[in-house]
Parts: structure tokens; C-alpha cells; sequence
């Protein structure tokens, strides 16, 4: 029947105000002190633009988190809005419902999978599975072939690849597809059974567009795919709610209905983005589509198996969403949206300028040490908490935002820091996402890998370099702290040694997300307990 992800009591409510009253003060304070900051001795105002050059790159970071923890808040407040019971869709056994699984040369094992899942579906009208096999390996599109036949799916092939995935689609809908709606379920998801009960009632409103339920992970035997978990948990356990309340929910690419009606009226996915999923709910909510949120389990999938799978997923993602905040800022901030639907899409597409951010956090205090006092928050002031809050609150607000979501999976606060160092680690992925939007290269379609077959050591070099660096760093502030016999110099590079030194470990832990032993040649993906085999 699936797992209901839990609204959190009054107790995360009044945590969750205590956080967003604290941002909202600690933010006015360091917005007043960067305009105008009084010496300690002489009393006098400095304008921390005119003084100290580097603002111009701290200031825009530290105002991203900022506004970014309010949001998160806003998110987990309005959390508590759960969709009232639809109506029932009339008509059931006469509607049978299409089911897509797009694959491109994916191992049998997990299509396999997904395709005795969805035979399971129970539905009156019954559903049809489309098997959209883009296979470019004569293997893989024989053992496409082989599962179609045995399973009964209509096996849909086209002569070229055009627009990937989303063309994958495009080409079904438009030349095999006559149900009145579908579901697209990526390769390595397995639907429970009820998954068609649970969210077909929602579309008996005219104006619902597509009906979205969670990604869920299955493994986490290694700290990255439980990173990766965690990861995903954030979105669909603590903000989907909130998006779709107001009316700006992400269609996601998975796991999720979609009126076929509505779906043509927009003229399908566009191909400039990797993440034409979310480019295509923006279009439906532009012309009067919203999408309805199932806050309930109802499907099962993989996590990244290994740091390159995960590097790839994370580009597209970047690169994607970042692509259409360029092609699309004008439509979002002067287009038919309102200002809530405005703030969530922002928050939504850039999001993934993270990388840059973080950044921004390691080298400014670098420059302040080769540069000399280059902003106020590295003077000896109350000001230098607020990085060091960042962190603790970034922390803390992980762990309580997903505590208590699903009793089947209890976070710790290590896994919160888990979270949070992959997040870091992730800091050049994105940064080269963002900057190749910037040049106008987006990227197409990159499938993420569902075998565990590489370490990826070469991935974290940049990482690792860097921990280098601000180890070197920490240790000179620290030699200078010590050696110093004026206060303010103490309370100015003790400060800056300890931060250095934090973001240090934070890099060098990149080696626990590749730091696992290869599977045996020939081995099999892990399929869990969902498993199956035709032999």
C-alpha cells in the first residue's frame, strides 16, 4: 500500500521557527555590518565594498544561503498541507493507462525488473507496457527483444535518437501511444502494485496535469549511495509538498502520470535541456496544468552505484536545470507565473549554482591571508559565527528535516554530515555545469550507469587537491596565530586556520564516496528483495 512519508509534529515546526527567525536576524545584522561596519577602537563607518574588495564575491554567497535556509523553511512549514482525498475517476475499467520504460543499453537484470513489477499493476481498465528500446548494442537490443516477447510489451524502436530520452518519448507518444494517459517509469524503478490506485483519482480534476510520487532508494550499502538517498530524500521528503501546494511542482521525469491531453498541448519535451522533465512541467503550468504530489513510496529504484554514475547524473541535472533558468528567466519572472510559483522555480533551477558558492566559502578566506583583511567577517568581530553557523545549521537542518519522515529508515547525524560532505565533494561537478551553461553548452542525455564499474579516483583529484591547499592554508593562519603576540591578529587568523582546516576534511572525505571494492567480472547488479529472473 506504500510508505506514507510523514508531516512532522509541532516540535520540528517550532524547531524549524527558532531556525528561520535566527537566519532572518543573523541576516539583517551581516546586511547592516557589510553597508556599514564600525571599527572596535575608532568608531568610525566602513562601507565593506569600498574597503574590502573580496565582499563582491563573499557577499552574494553568504546572501544565497541565507535566502536559501529561509526557503527551506517555508518548505517544511507548509509541509503540513496534504492533499485532500479526489474524487473518484469515473469510468475506470473503460481507461486503460500506457506505461512507458524507456531503456538505452541497460542491463537485462533491472529492466527485467521493472517490466515484472509493472505487470503487476492492478488497474480496472488494465494497462499496456511500452518497452521504448533506444539500444545502440546489438546484445542489449536482443535482450530488449527477449524480455518484450516473454512479458507481452510492445517493443518501440525509431531509426535515430533524436533528443534522447525525451525524444524516446516524443517518438512513442506521437506514433504508438493512444491511451488517454501514461506512465513513465525509468528503467531501474519497480511500482508497487497499487501504484495506479494511489494516484489515478487526482486526475478527475480537469486542470491536474501529471500526478508525481517519490524516488526511492534501495541501496545503500556504501556511504555514497546513502548519501545519494539522502539527497533525493531532501527534495521529495521536504519540499514537494510545498511546491505542489502552490502550484509549482516539478514534473521529474519518473515515477508519474501524465494526461496525455496535456502533454501534447505543450507539443511534448523539448530537447535543448537534459532535464526536459522540468522544463516540461514549467510549459504545463504556464498554460493552466499543475501537478499533484503523492507524498507515499510506491516505487523502488537504484541509487549511483559508484562516483562516476553519480558524476554524470549530477552534471546533467546541473547543466540541465541551470540551461533553463537561461532560456527561460524572462517567461518565469515576467511570464504567467505568480510570485510564489516565481520563488519555487528559482529555488528550484538555481539550486545547482551550489558549487560556485562553495567555492566562494574555501578561497575567500585563502585570499584574506595573501591579500590582508579583504572583508569585514574575517575581522576580529562576532561577524566570523556566522560562517561557522552556516555549517552547524546546513547540518543540523538535514538531519531534523528527515527525522521521523519514514519509519523504515532512521537518519542519524552522521548521515546529515554524510549528506553534507557529498554535497561539498560535488563542488566541481557543478561549478563546470554552471560555467558551460554560461558558454551556452548544454549537455544532452547522459544515462546513468546502474552497474558498479568504476572507482572513479580520477573524479576527486580536484577535491583532494584543494584539501591540500586549505590544509596549507590552516596551518600557516595557525603558525601566525600562534607567533602573534596582538590579540586581533589571534582572533583574526585563529578563525580563519579553523575554517580552513574544516573545509579540508570536508574535500579529503571525498575518498569515502570511491573508496570500495569493484564487483567481479560478470557479476550481477544487486536487485534487492524485488528481483526476478526468466532465465
Amino acid at each position: 500500500m506504500g510508505i506514507p512519508i510523514k508531516k512532522q509534529g509541532w516540535k520540528h515546526l517550532m524547531l524549524y521557527l527558532i531556525f528561520g527567525l535566527m537566519s532572518f536576524v543573523l541576516m539583517m545584522y551581516y546586511l547592516s555590518n557589510t553597508l556599514i561596519h564600525f571599527t572596535s577602537s575608532q568608531q568610525f563607518p566602513i562601507n565593506s565594498f569600498k574597503r574590502f574588495p573580496l565582499t563582491f564575491l563573499i557577499f552574494p554567497a553568504e546572501l544565497f544561503s541565507f535566502c536559501f535556509a529561509m526557503y527551506f523553511v517555508y518548505n517544511l512549514f507548509t509541509d503540513r498541507y496534504r492533499n485532500e482525498k479526489p474524487e473518484e475517476l469515473l469510468n475506470k475499467s473503460s481507461i486503460r493507462v500506457a506505461v512507458l520504460i524507456p531503456v538505452y543499453n541497460e542491463p537485462r537484470e533491472i529492466v527485467e525488473r521493472t517490466i515484472a513489477a509493472c505487470k503487476k499493476l492492478i488497474w480496472p481498465g488494465g494497462v499496456r507496457i511500452y518497452l521504448l528500446d533506444d539500444s545502440s548494442s546489438e546484445e542489449d537490443m536482443a535482450s530488449m527483444k527477449i524480455l518484450s516477447k516473454y512479458y507481452g510489451c510492445m517493443l518501440v524502436r525509431r531509426s535515430d535518437r533524436t533528443g534522447f530520452k525525451a525524444g524516446n518519448i516524443n517518438n512513442a507518444i506521437k506514433n504508438a501511444v493512444r491511451e488517454e494517459y501514461f506512465v513513465v517509469f525509468d528503467s531501474d524503478q519497480a511500482p508497487e502494485p497499487k501504484f495506479l490506485e494511489e494516484v489515478m483519482d487526482y486526475f478527475s480534476n480537469i486542470s491536474v496535469g501529471f500526478v508525481q510520487t517519490p524516488q526511492h532508494f534501495i541501496n545503500v550499502t556504501t556511504p555514497l549511495e546513502r548519501a545519494a538517498k539522502i539527497g533525493t530524500d531532501i527534495f521529495y521528503n521536504s519540499q514537494c509538498v510545498s511546491k505542489a501546494h502552490d502550484g509549482a511542482l516539478p514534473f521529474c521525469g519518473t515515477n508519474a502520470v501524465i494526461r496525455t491531453s496535456a502533454f501534447l498541448s505543450v507539443n511534448g519535451f523539448s530537447y535543448f535541456s537534459s532535464t526536459e522533465d522540468i522544463e516540461l512541467g514549467l510549459r504545463l503550468n504556464s498554460v493552466g496544468y499543475f501537478g499533484i504530489y503523492v507524498p507515499k513510496i510506491l516505487v523502488y529504484g537504484y541509487a549511483p552505484p559508484d562516483f562516476v554514475a553519480y558524476s554524470s547524473q549530477q552534471y546533467r541535472w546541473a547543466n540541465g536545470n541551470l540551461a533553463i533558468l537561461r532560456e527561460h528567466w524572462k517567461k518565469i519572472l515576467f511570464g504567467k507565473f505568480n510570485l510564489r510559483q516565481q520563488i519555487h522555480t528559482v529555488f528550484t533551477l538555481g539550486w545547482w549554482v551550489i558549487g560556485i558558492v562553495t567555492l566562494i566559502y574555501v578561497i575567500v578566506p585563502i585570499l584574506s591571508l595573501l591579500l590582508g583583511g579583504t572583508h569585514h567577517t574575517w575581522l576580529p568581530t562576532t561577524l566570523l559565527l556566522l560562517l561557522f553557523l552556516n555549517v552547524v545549521t546546513g547540518i543540523s537542518m538535514i538531519y531534523f528535516s528527515q527525522h521521523a519522515r519514514n519509519d523504515n529508515d532512521k537518519i542519524r547525524i552522521s548521515d546529515a554530515f554524510l549528506q553534507y560532505s557529498l554535497i561539498t565533494n560535488s563542488m566541481f561537478i557543478y561549478i563546470k555545469a554552471a560555467i558551460n551553461v554560461l558558454l551556452g553548452r548544454y549537455v544532452g542525455f547522459i544515462r546513468t550507469n546502474k552497474k558498479r564499474t568504476q572507482s572513479g579516483w580520477w573524479k576527486i583529484k580536484w577535491n583532494l587537491l584543494l584539501s591540500a591547499i586549505c590544509f596549507g592554508f590552516s596551518t600557516f593562519a595557525l603558525y601566525h596565530a600562534a607567533i602573534s603576540s596582538d590579540m586581533q591578529q589571534i582572533r583574526t587568523y585563529l578563525p580563519v586556520s579553523i575554517w580552513l582546516l574544516f573545509y579540508s576534511v570536508m574535500l579529503a572525505s571525498s575518498i569515502i564516496f570511491v573508496g570500495y571494492d569493484l564487483p567481479k567480472k560478470n557479476e550481477k547488479p544487486r536487485l534487492g528483495t524485488k528481483g526476478v529472473s526468466i532465465g
